[in-house]
């Protein structure tokens, strides 16, 4: 049985961001009707804070982030009284209709469903690469972590996309800026190769060695829902890239490419990569 941690009007929950949670869920369905999604904005996550006198974090957009991290079951991610109407949460970014802000949706998944919105790394790759990894500065090595930072540190020092990204040759994918940030969005790596007749951007999803994070498909549709918009007037191609750190390497999974404006699509992998160093990069390790 999960451990609850949170006591709210003699309720014990999970999270203290489920009261939150019923709140907003509330003021959406007060009469529990089965509505396949009922959307709800930063907005409503502040005022539900306020009319439950919970504290609000400095980071109202890290409620819904924080609770869909990782798949660690619908029970982590929503309340019973919400899980047991066949509801499921998953986060949304963006602004509706009315220029506000989205934070999330409840969406009905039926009693004893839930919602596939992480990656499932397969147990066998596409390709793998051996890389050494000297190209790294012998001196700085010591200070390099295992987070996302040093994720996006070690590829770029190693050239790594330039070697593993089809038609590319070293050197030919170079960083654009770590991170980009379109608020509410943000890109941790973003990348370019160049092309004869035109530009691949690559924006990457990080996952460090230590959190254990998962990729949420959701999260990344968002953003680069986001940089379609962005770059719809540019001779530009999109392809998205999740790059988890493994232990003395690297996962990849690339995502379909289109061409920049393209309507809004699911994201569908088209390949996965793994990467291992030799030498041994001991640094990174769990």
């Amino acid at each position: 049985m999960a451990k609850h941690i949170f006591i709210y009007n003699g309720i014990q929950y999970r999270s203290k961001k489920f009261p939150i949670l019923e709140y907003i869920f509330n003021k959406y369905n007060p009469s529990h009707e089965v509505l396949d999604i009922i959307e709800f904005t930063l907005e409503d996550i502040s005022e539900g804070y306020k009319m439950c006198g919970i504290k609000e974090p400095a980071s109202i957009s890290n409620t819904i982030l924080d609770l869909t991290r990782k798949d660690n079951g619908i029970e982590s991610r929503v309340p019973e009284s919400i899980y047991k109407l066949g509801y499921d949460l998953r986060k949304r970014t963006g602004e509706n209709e009315q220029g506000r802000n989205r934070a999330g949706q409840f969406v009905y998944v039926g009693v004893g469903n839930s919602l596939k919105s992480w990656f499932k790394w397969p147990l066998e790759y596409g390709e793998e690469y051996i890389i050494n990894p000297n190209s790294i500065p012998s001196h700085l090595l010591k200070f390099i972590r295992n987070d996302e930072g040093a994720l996006l540190s070690v590829m770029d020092y190693c050239d790594i996309l330039s070697k593993v990204l089809e038609n590319h040759v070293c050197g030919s994918v170079l960083r654009v800026q770590h991170p980009l940030k379109f608020q509410p969005n943000e890109i941790d790596g973003f990348y370019m190769g160049h092309f004869p007749d035109h530009d691949v951007l690559y924006p990457v999803e990080a996952k460090a060695l230590t959190t254990g994070d998962d990729i949420n498909l959701e999260q990344m549709q968002g953003a680069i829902d986001m940089l379609h918009k962005k770059f719809k007037d540019y001779n530009v191609y999109l392809q998205p890239i999740a790059a988890r750190m493994i232990e003395n390497g690297i996962q990849f999974a690339l995502f379909q490419k289109l061409k920049a404006g393209s309507p809004s699509f699911l994201l569908e992998c088209v390949k996965t990569i793994k990467i291992k160093f030799d030498p041994v990069l001991n640094i990174w390790k769990k």
